[in-house]
């Protein structure tokens, strides 16, 4: 029987993208995604700083509803992000592990992601720590592709990634437990009320997985083999208060994510690699309160927040090398941001936005002790930032121009600028074309880790230019688009003379995406189709950890008290380097085909029970050379609300 299984499972896999690209070439074929009887309500801000309709939006948009997130049961934020139009990520192992994602084939310390308007990327390597994120709290998430640095400065070469938290609605509770394959454990509860005129929602939540070990002991014999583990703890606070004299919003959040884990370098003669123990305890979290008043054609928004992202490795061997992460070492992260917007309509159809900003960044870690006594040491800078926008529309056509102005205390001023053109060709089709510039300072690891290793405080921002060119459809509730893009990245930092860093290197990423969904009755359908090819100028090898081509596939279906989900993808082969050797020998990543199916069944208007299958094909593949991935692991799990 196993055998039969495992031929059937092998067949499942080989067919899964031709039938993926078929039913994507059969749907009626936006730029602008989301769920099909959601298009027309949805209002989208990430694209422009201000309030638009989804159709509107000239830049490549994907919406992911809360609606979305419960029908396909997605707990975990960075796969959901990564089963997205023009998204990869990477993980090191399991749930909760140290990840990264790729927007467009640009580096992840090229995609800003932003809480609430908040940045949460850390100041140490510039990239945002998505691994121990969960969805309990996230009411909406907006995806946009494509650099936006005119609207929200550094990082956001690639794209930017927006996280709304949710806000009470009703009164009411929820609670949501599940158990599964793999030791899984989650559990989450929320409760909203109204505090006089004002809505308070609370949340709080627990994960917990133990399925496999991080590191394949096929290519790492000598590794630790048990099981590691992920455990995280997660709560939310919002308040939203609306009155004569504006509206208010308040929120805290926080995350603990506890994650166990394996170095394939880390070992002592004192103790064998078998034996060690290495757990990261990282802590997250946000808090912020934003108050808008409208005054005749204006809308003024005032926001003062912080995020912080905390690390501490602990490893039951002594330190013998302050870059290693097997080492006993701290990390800490901090941004703090006060921003000023405006938004006024001139005419009719015709907006201006305009914004100040101060970001004061603080970072330290133990790396950066130049005497190596393992010292938390720490840096600082501010930036000030000015921008000015404008959104137009003129009968068929449609404008968009933003230009900005990022002040930093260590390297000086980057000016950046967006041109956006569209053409409402009719009522179903619309033409779209843009061209921007964007940049990304050095972080603090590229800025303040010894010499030795690297650092180098003289260092200047990378720079970027992009240009994209668009069609898209949409009639009902069917929707298609198709974007082409070219992306150009200069002075990015890079090993040079005695591995100082230094602006050197130089990268390409040139792709394209079709999308297409459609609504057949009760089903809902949509799939998706991005061909890159993100290398490196300068030796013209492939970006590591980037596959040149990406398909997905995606359905919902409902009728009475059921619904079901099912998601395919197929990955093509990605380049990188092998874990004990750090050469690279071409598709060391194989191409894979992953599949995830879910089941729900509403017992009556206040509980409903849930199965989901991950992986249902059992695939083997890898993110990271070297490294596990989940295997088949089957999750039921119960909902209630009262």
């Amino acid at each position: 029987m196993k055998a039969i299984f495992a031929a059937r499972a092998a067949r499942a896999q080989a067919i899964a993208p031709f039938v993926c690209l078929a039913l994507l070439l059969h749907v009626q074929v936006g730029g602008a995604q989301v769920l099909a009887t959601d298009a027309a309500q949805a209002i989208v801000i990430t694209a422009t700083r201000a309030e638009q309709p989804l159709a509107e939006a000239l830049p490549s948009v994907t919406v992911i509803t809360r609606e979305q997130i419960d029908a396909t049961q997605s707990r975990d934020l960075i796969e959901l992000l990564g089963r997205q139009p023009g998204i990869e990520f990477a993980r090191n192992g399991g749930q909760g592990a140290v990840s990264s994602i790729f927007l467009r084939g640009t580096n992840s310390n090229h995609v800003l992601v932003l809480v609430d308007g908040v940045r949460v990327n850390s100041v140490l390597g510039g990239a945002a720590n998505l691994g121990g994120y969960a969805t309990d709290a996230i009411d909406h998430i907006e995806i946009v592709r494509g650099n936006l640095s005119s609207l929200y400065g550094s990082e956001a070469i690639g794209g930017v990634v927006q996280i709304f938290t949710r806000a009470a609605v009703a009164p009411g509770a929820q609670v949501l437990a599940e158990a599964g394959q793999g030791r899984t454990r989650d559990a989450s509860a929320s409760v909203s009320t109204r505090l006089g005129d004002a809505g308070v929602r609370v949340s709080a939540g627990y994960r917990a997985q133990k399925a496999f070990p991080a590191i394949d002991v096929a290519q790492v014999p000598y590794i630790n083999p048990a099981d590691d583990g992920n455990w995280n703890r997660n709560g939310a606070l919002r308040l939203d208060q609306r009155g004569t004299w504006g509206e208010l919003r308040a929120w805290v959040w926080g995350s603990r994510n506890d994650t166990d884990w394996a170095d394939a370098f880390n070992g002592s003669a004192t103790i064998p690699t078998a034996r060690i123990a290495q757990v990261e305890h990282r802590s997250q979290d946000g808090a912020g309160a934003s108050l808008t008043r409208l005054l005749g054609s204006s809308k003024i928004q005032l926001t003062a927040a912080q995020t912080r992202d905390d690390a501490v490795n602990v490893s039951n061997v002594a330190n013998t090398d302050p870059l290693s992460d097997g080492d006993n070492s701290q990390y800490r992260s901090r941004n703090r941001q006060v921003t000023l917007q405006d938004t006024t309509a001139l005419a009719r159809g015709v907006d201006l936005v305009a914004g100040w900003e101060h970001l004061n960044q603080w970072g330290a870690s133990t790396s950066y002790d130049p005497s190596f006594l393992y010292q938390l040491t720490g840096f600082s800078r501010r930036v000030d930032s000015l921008w000015l926008g404008s959104n137009a529309r003129t009968g068929a056509q449609q404008w968009q121009v933003n230009v900005r102005n990022d002040r930093y205390s260590d390297f000086g001023s980057a000016m950046t600028g967006l041109f956006g053109w569209g053409w409402s060709i009719d009522p179903a089709w619309k033409l779209v074309a843009q061209a921007s510039t964007a940049f990304r300072a050095p972080a603090f690891d590229d800025l303040y880790l010894p010499p030795q290793y690297g650092g180098n405080p003289q260092l200047g921002p990378e720079r970027a230019h992009s240009a994209e060119l668009g069609l898209r459809w949409n009639q009902g509730a069917s929707s298609a688009s198709l974007a082409m893009y070219r992306n150009r990245v200069a002075g990015l930092i890079a090993p040079g003379p005695r591995f100082v860093l230094v602006n050197i290197g130089h990268a390409a990423m040139d792709g394209g995406e079709l999308q297409a969904q459609t609504m057949l009755g009760a089903l809902r359908a949509g799939g998706s189709l991005t061909l890159d090819r993100p290398r490196d100028m300068d030796t013209g090898l492939a970006l590591v950890r980037r596959a040149h081509t990406n398909a997905r596939l995606w359905a919902v279906y409902e009728s009475g008290p059921w619904s079901g989900s099912a998601e395919l993808q197929r990955t093509g082969a990605r380049d990188d380097y092998a874990i004990l050797t750090f050469v690279r020998t071409g598709s060391l990543l194989p191409a894979y085909n992953l599949a995830r199916a879910g089941l729900q069944y509403r017992i009556n208007d206040q509980v409903k029970v849930s199965l989901r299958v991950e992986n249902l094909f059992q695939a083997h593949y890898e993110l990271v050379d070297g490294y596990n991935t989940l295997p088949r692991t089957l999750i039921g799990g119960v909902e209630a609300r009262i």
